[in-house]
């Protein structure tokens, strides 16, 4: 009975995956509440055939704590319309990594309620076929940008020494002339407040989120959002800035390096609200993320002395839970409960 739904779906993925070796299925029937999974997974997943018998939540906790998106966290699954694609890492049961790239299909009832999801998770664990991946990712990122004008990117270091392409197009400026005043595509009066404002927050390591009026390529003027993240280490230094850089319209839809980013952002008073609204306890979140109970009183205390991997871990499972972080202005986090985008 499945045959046909991983036909279809297969029949969606991209030219990409049709050339991996080890690719495995998965279906969700939300009416019923049953579970399959391909004799492909298996391998894929580090787990003997028959083993164990198949449950999407059990393939969730596979994957890495510190990729984990959230768009493939079980709730969200649930109530969604569609998820986008995305590259993660599984830690088999052994201890083993491998990366894959996940496709995922939601079908709906007329009336628009979820009825069943479908997976195609797809090993690239290889170099080559993860090189390859990673070009695709990037030709669907140019796709987006062409159609919406939005794009993220990524700064190693402040002041700048280069910009993406994606920015040059936007602006149409020489990137030595942006190199030597990074603010020059802002509307000259607005251009010394948003600069002064930008690099304030940048030297204090802290998120940056601007709005400036633009003065774009093909002569137009136009608002927009720009959201700059300091990316910490596994040791909380930063290493890189994560980008955000889109027509004031558009929701923030974060997703990888960009969502990691912005759950770095969360603090202690942030988890504590979190376990409120679930009617958790310390030794609640412990199990459910798998961290220890002196880790989450740590957490809890002062969230800068748990690891980066911990703080993950832990904001994942509260995910997982229903629990939603929100981005309400230029950078207040909110915590709720329900069915909101987060961020």
């Amino acid at each position: 009975m499945h045959g046909g739904t991983f036909k279809n779906l297969s029949d969606g993925v991209s030219d990409i995956v049709r050339h991996f070796v080890s690719v495995g299925h998965w279906h969700w029937d939300f009416v019923d509440g049953t579970h399959f999974w391909s004799p492909g997974l298996y391998p894929i997943l580090g787990i003997p055939d028959g083993l164990v018998r198949p449950d999407y939540a059990l393939l969730f906790k596979l994957i890495h704590p510190d990729d984990c998106p959230r768009t493939m966290a079980p709730d969200v699954v649930r109530r969604s319309e569609a998820i986008p694609p995305s590259i993660f890492r599984i830690v088999r049961p052994d201890f083993r990594i491998r990366t894959v790239i996940s496709r995922v299909e939601v079908t709906a009832a007329p009336d628009g309620r979820p009825l069943s999801a479908h997976g195609i998770l797809a090993d690239i664990g290889d170099p080559a076929m993860q090189t390859c991946a990673e070009e695709e990712q990037r030709r669907r990122d140019r796709e987006i940008y062409v159609v919406v004008g939005a794009f993220t990117s990524t700064t190693d270091v402040y002041p700048f020494r280069r910009f993406s392409a994606e920015w040059l197009d936007l602006v149409g400026l020489p990137e030595a002339e942006l190199l030597q005043d990074p603010a020059l595509p802002v509307l000259k009066r607005e251009r010394r407040h948003w600069r002064d404002h930008a690099q304030e927050q940048y030297l204090t390591k802290r998120l940056v989120h601007t709005m400036p009026n633009l003065r774009l390529a093909n002569g137009e003027t136009a608002t927009y959002r720009l959201l700059m993240i300091p990316m910490l280490n596994e040791t909380g230094d930063v290493e890189s800035w994560i980008n955000f850089i889109g027509p004031i319209h558009l929701k923030i839809r974060p997703a990888g390096r960009l969502l990691q980013g912005l759950e770095q952002r969360i603090e202690a008073g942030h988890i504590r609200a979190a376990r409120a609204l679930l009617d958790w306890s310390m030794a609640d979140l412990s199990g459910a993320s798998g961290v220890s109970l002196s880790t989450v009183r740590r957490l809890e205390g002062c969230i800068t002395s748990v690891s980066v991997p911990n703080r993950n871990q832990a904001i994942c499972a509260l995910r997982s839970a229903g629990i939603v972080f929100s981005l309400t202005d230029e950078t207040t986090i909110a915590v709720s409960r329900g069915r909101q985008t987060s961020f």
